[in-house]
């Protein structure tokens, strides 16, 4: 029997008001339209479209999509419809970071607003006696990261089994961040599993491969097109300089453009925490996130910059994957990704939804080859952007000689240099 649930007055005026008509479609009832009308939706991405109707039908998914396209409500919707219809199951929802673990708590508290079902986060570096008191009630949906769930798995404060419903968020993040063990330890103690989704921007073969062993004949879906997989609404470019002159290019550039949002990648906590300083004392309106900062900090710079109450944030690649904050309109790649793939996460933290963004990544001439994985992976050639009068330090070498070749055409890889050949 499907259970009677109590609408707040709150949530009754939401059911009262027009159904997003375009979510209709998808099987969703008019208890989970509430809560797409509450986020302020009004389309679906492609991941959406695609996932919700396989979610809906109790079977196993692995979802493919890029940052920044809607996935977190892909799978949170479908959980909230299937606890609407009285399928009472609840849902452990594993991210590999503390930020992403706390914007999913935030996105499912969104929905529900003052109604069931409840959602907690649990991670490290907060106090676990908090943790441990908010389990105790029993939560519907536990958004947690791999190490602190199995820590109250051990203390006896939460119990695998209970969760009908299992997500692995950002999958790929996980695996680059070694819970591979965790993450099977988890599945195996999670005995009553009745339906599990993998997400992932990537799904390299060690993934599919634990798909294979945890995963009953999933429904596989995919938002990314192979053969274009950059933000389509991002305008991507790139200025070549010379090591010591990056800082001084920055601030021309943030002269320039007067950002409205931005972020600016760092690849080392120490890189992210002295650029953010020196910004603050050139009288930027900036601050600074990495993995060292304790966490009150770094839940405070996030409230800041999210309020915009600073309007430049650096941030390294770790920290970048729990940033999901609308409006983001300027991505700069101080340093450019050792990881070409990093580049897709960190510019999908701009042009998301579909709004317009800007991505800029400096170059140092020996990073060729990086600049090239790129334009590979996006199979496309970036823009080079100059700053009119700037001195860039380079001099006639520029950080693309011998790579003006297509992105299609064969490579030699020799040492730390990769170039295109004609």
């Amino acid at each position: 029997m499907p259970r009677q649930l109590k609408t707040s007055p709150e949530v009754q005026e939401d059911l009262e008001s027009l159904e997003p008509e375009a979510f209709a479609k998808l099987g969703l009832g008019p208890r989970t339209l509430a809560c797409v009308r509450r986020i302020g939706f009004e389309n679906p991405t492609e991941i959406q479209e695609q996932f919700i109707p396989a979610v809906m039908t109790g079977k196993d998914c692995v979802g493919r999509a890029r940052t920044g396209t809607g996935k977190t409500a892909a799978f949170l919707l479908p959980i909230f419809q299937k606890f609407y219809a009285g399928e009472y199951a609840r849902a452990l929802i594993l991210a590999p970071t503390r930020e992403l673990a706390m914007q999913i708590r935030d996105e499912s508290r969104r929905m529900s607003k003052n109604d069931p079902p409840r959602a907690t986060a649990v991670y490290g570096g907060a106090p676990i006696r908090r943790q441990i008191d908010r389990l105790s009630k029993s939560p519907e949906i536990v958004a947690a990261t791999p190490g602190r769930v199995l820590d109250h798995s051990e203390r006896g404060t939460v119990a695998f089994h209970s969760f009908g419903i299992v997500v692995l968020d950002e999958v790929d993040r996980m695996f680059d961040m070694g819970f591979r063990k965790d993450i099977r330890r988890i599945l195996r103690e999670c005995t009553n599993r009745r339906q599990t989704m993998f997400l992932s921007a990537t799904l390299p073969d060690d993934i599919m491969g634990l798909a294979d062993q945890y995963l009953s004949d999933p429904i596989r879906i995919s938002a990314v097109d192979d053969n274009d997989p950059s933000v389509e609404t991002l305008d991507q470019r790139y200025f070549s300089v010379a090591h010591d002159r990056k800082l001084s290019l920055l601030v021309k550039v943030l002269e320039r453009e007067q950002p409205e949002l931005a972020l600016i990648f760092t690849r080392t906590k120490h890189g992210a925490e002295r650029l953010g300083k020196t910004l603050l004392g050139r009288k930027f309106n900036a601050s600074y996130i990495h993995g060292n900062l304790p966490q009150q900090k770094r839940n405070q710079v996030m409230t800041r910059f999210r309020e915009r109450k600073i309007n430049l944030l650096v941030a390294t690649d770790l920290m970048g994957r729990g940033i999901d904050v609308p409006g983001i309109s300027h991505v700069i790649n101080y340093d450019i990704p050792e990881n070409a793939e990093d580049y897709l996460h960190r510019t999908g933290r701009s042009g998301r939804m579909n709004a317009i963004g800007k991505a800029f990544t400096f170059v140092t001439p020996e990073q060729g080859s990086e600049i090239t994985a790129i334009e590979m992976l996006c199979n496309r050639l970036l823009a080079q952007d100059q700053i009119p009068g700037f001195d860039n330090g380079v001099g006639r070498q520029t950080a693309d000689e011998g790579r003006r070749a297509a992105p299609t055409k064969s490579f030699y890889r020799g040492g730390r240099r990769t170039f295109a050949r004609s």
